[in-house]
């Protein structure tokens, strides 16, 4: 017979109520993808590059868009770059939520951003970019003009995209359509913002995989999308979303999760109930191993720090929204 959430979850969960402090309070480390993400982004999925650009489930998913897949192939194709072996992260991004009629060619590539950084020779990733694609105009990003390189063009029943390809003074690079690469230029990085930047905190800078949501952007551009997740519902003022993901060394040993989410403290004070319930559905699914699930709660934040098996965390990423990936990495890969 199963257990009620209410009898289940204190038993379960292990909470640590925080001190906020105002002013002094540091400025928040976040992971290396989060400090130069767009503002733009209300969604992002980040892993290691190996196995993001490798992973079936991965491609299949990239794949329904067909223009960002041949974008990508193209660019590790002429730039060189073996995904079997690469040590950087590469992330996608959804900038903006798309609108009713916006399905055409170009409305749908404004959508997307593909970021690649953290990887091992910087230096050797922007000079394959400027040797295997010709240079047309710039970008102006951190006070400096970049420029832009030619992916490639594409037109289809009468509308037009540009592809293009930019770097920064930490070589990272940006793939997306023109008007992507304009927007997020324009606007100051995701950590800029205070309820992304304490949610991302509380997160492994170090986790292989990693993701984030905005779940006020997504609830109202694509709630069809999640219907039967537990995004849709999220109290009001719940800003930011994110998660990680570490998986063990052997096979047989419990997946590292981790979820933090920040906004106003009447949002946070709201959001304990969910989280007991996102808990309680995985234990449903199976018996938890190792320690007792972790909850951490400030004034405008508050995180869960548990260990899954592999069912109970598909279970996890569906209820959030997310693809349910096949997570484990057969070997591990190094990072720089």
């Amino acid at each position: 017979m199963r257990r009620p959430a209410a009898i289940l979850i204190p038993a379960a969960v292990v909470v640590l109520c925080l001190p906020f402090a105002g002013s002094c309070r540091p400025k928040p480390r976040v992971p290396g993808w989060v400090e130069a993400a767009p503002a733009d982004s209300v969604a992002a999925f980040s892993g290691e590059a190996a196995w993001m650009l490798t992973h079936k489930e991965v491609q299949s998913l990239i794949s329904r868009d067909p223009m960002v897949e041949r974008a990508l192939d193209i660019f590790l194709q002429k730039a060189r770059i073996n995904p079997r072996t690469e040590t950087g992260r590469v992330t996608f991004h959804v900038m903006g939520v798309p609108q009713q009629g916006e399905q055409n060619l170009q409305k749908g590539l404004e959508h997307v951003l593909i970021q690649l950084n953290q990887f091992a020779d910087p230096t050797a990733l922007v000079a394959a970019l400027a040797e295997s694609f010709p240079q047309e105009g710039s970008l102006r990003l951190h006070g400096r003009d970049w420029p832009l390189h030619v992916i490639l063009d594409l037109e289809a029943q009468g509308a037009k995209a540009h592809i293009r390809a930019a770097s920064d003074e930490k070589g990272q690079l940006w793939i997306g359509s023109l008007e992507a690469l304009q927007r997020m230029a324009a606007k100051d990085s995701l950590a800029s913002q205070p309820d992304a930047a304490l949610a991302a905190e509380w997160i492994s800078a170090r986790a292989p995989f990693q993701g984030y949501l905005q779940p006020e952007a997504l609830l109202g551009g694509l709630r069809k999308n999640l219907q039967g997740s537990f995004v849709q519902d999220l109290p009001q003022g719940v800003d930011a979303l994110f998660w990680s993901i570490t998986p063990p060394a052997q096979t047989d040993q419990p997946i590292r999760f981790e979820l933090a989410l920040a906004g106003t403290p009447e949002g946070i004070n709201q959001v304990t109930p969910w989280l007991q319930r996102l808990v309680a559905a995985a234990n449903a699914v199976q018996s938890a191993p190792g320690a007792a699930p972790q909850l951490m709660q400030e004034k405008r934040r508050v995180g869960l720090h548990c260990a899954l098996t592999p069912e109970q965390l598909k279970l996890v990423m569906e209820k959030l929204g997310q693809p349910g990936f096949s997570f484990s990495l057969p070997t591990r890969i190094p990072r720089a």
